[in-house]
């Protein structure tokens, strides 16, 4: 029996708002395609979608395929809010099991998409104060890289935060940090402080490495989506680039001044490394700084933390007896297996504790140190080559296309 032409109208309405929504959370193309067909069908509807990072396209259709309803627009890329993409998850499931009134759908998901963060800015300040004294742990015992990194994380954040509410500066956003990052970390260096600069401006400006995107775009290519994981591939590498830009530009003028830049400390100073088990401590640190990052809600950030734990742990235990290569990819199917139950057993979307686990797997950064050594012939993470982080890459991919292959997800999302 065909709808009524508004209430047509009204659900058509509703899903395109739904995939706005979706997008603007940084959801994947492949899951947004996959999640609006199913609420199409619920709605008792037939629809086709295209989505990438810039477009958004939705056909819908009654009985008669050719004659169709479509929508065409230009969207953004999106950063990524996880607590949004759960709350919408949540919200769309009480409309399937009849909790909520599909007539006020919209409204709700209006105010859904609206709603403020689930963070106050002095909580994403710490978090970035975490992420790059964490991650600086992670990669070197030297304690001052763990003390400089992380204060050249909030002035990059507090700079950004900034330029990135003015349209004209908000593409040269990240050329701004990474070139803060390179001035302050070199000028820091030439001051007599015993910090590796390369090394701390990469922990610095880790939450802007696009590993995540790479490893998305790939996995979205290699599943037959290849129009946005093309287009997402070009923006990360883009994005690569204009980081390694800015932190080499920042570097260079350093270097040029250094000769008026005081010594502080004397460089022959030694400071006694952090142990071993700093690892563990920075790890649960890195967890839950990229858990406020990613805006996801504070009484499930527990699970995202247990995600980070799992996938490195996974990584590591390969690592040691199988392999470098091995270890990533187990780390990625562990995390991958992980979130699908997650969603079978919780009723919630997988793809958001997944996407927790492999940031720390994603080898963005091995990316990073390949430019910088191309480059300036200066060594961040030792032996590391262009076939290495390519093959890092695959076993990541490879490993998530299993965990879906091994355990499917009950949940599009």
């Amino acid at each position: 029996m065909a709808l009524d032409p508004s209430e047509f109208r009204q659900r058509t309405r509703f899903i395109v708002k739904l995939g706005r929504a979706l997008h603007e959370c940084g959801a994947t193309s492949e899951r947004i395609e996959r999640h609006l067909e199913n609420v199409t069908r619920m709605l008792g509807l037939h629809g086709s979608f295209l989505v990438s990072p810039t477009t958004f396209t939705c056909a819908f259709w009654e009985e008669d395929e050719i004659d169709q309803f479509v929508h065409i627009e230009r969207v953004e890329p999106a950063d990524y809010n996880m607590g949004r993409l759960w709350e919408i998850d949540q919200f769309v499931e009480s409309i399937e099991h009849g909790e909520t009134d599909f007539s006020s759908g919209l409204e709700e998901l209006q105010k859904l998409s609206e709603s403020s963060p689930n963070y106050s800015l002095p909580v994403n300040t710490v978090s970035w104060l975490l992420t790059g004294g964490c991650f600086s742990a992670l990669l070197s015992p030297n304690p001052l890289n763990a003390m400089v990194a992380p204060f050249i994380s909030v002035v990059i954040f507090l700079i950004v935060s900034q330029s990135s509410s003015r349209p004209r500066w908000k593409p040269v956003a990240t050329i701004l940090g990474a070139m803060t990052a390179g001035l302050l970390a070199s000028g820091i260096a030439a001051a007599g402080i015993a910090v590796n600069p390369a090394l701390v401006v990469l922990s610095s400006i880790i939450i802007f490495i696009p590993g995540l995107a790479l490893t998305v775009s790939l996995t979205e290519i290699s599943a037959g989506h290849l129009i946005s994981g093309s287009s997402r591939l070009v923006d990360a590498v883009m994005t690569l680039l204009k980081l390694f830009f800015g932190a080499l530009s920042g570097i260079a003028i350093t270097r040029f001044a250094s000769a008026s830049i005081p010594r502080l400390i004397d460089p022959g100073m030694v400071f006694q490394d952090l142990p071993a088990w700093r690892i563990w401590p920075a790890l649960i640190g890195l967890a839950l700084s990229l858990g406020i990052g990613l805006n996801l809600p504070p009484q499930r950030i527990g699970w995202g933390v247990l995600a980070v734990i799992i996938a490195f742990t996974s990584a590591m235990i390969g690592e040691i007896h199988f392999g470098m290569f091995a270890g990533v990819f187990l780390g990625a199917l562990s995390v991958g297996l992980y979130a699908n139950l997650f969603s079978r057993i919780m009723r919630g979307p997988g793809s958001i504790l997944m996407t927790c686990g492999i940031i720390v797997l994603v080898p963005g950064s091995k990316v990073y140190s390949i430019l910088n050594e191309w480059v300036s012939g200066e060594t961040i993470i030792p032996s590391q080559s262009g076939s290495t982080a390519v093959m890092a890459f695959m076993a990541l991919t490879a490993g998530l296309l299993f965990s879906n292959a091994f355990l499917p997800a009950r949940k599009s999302l």
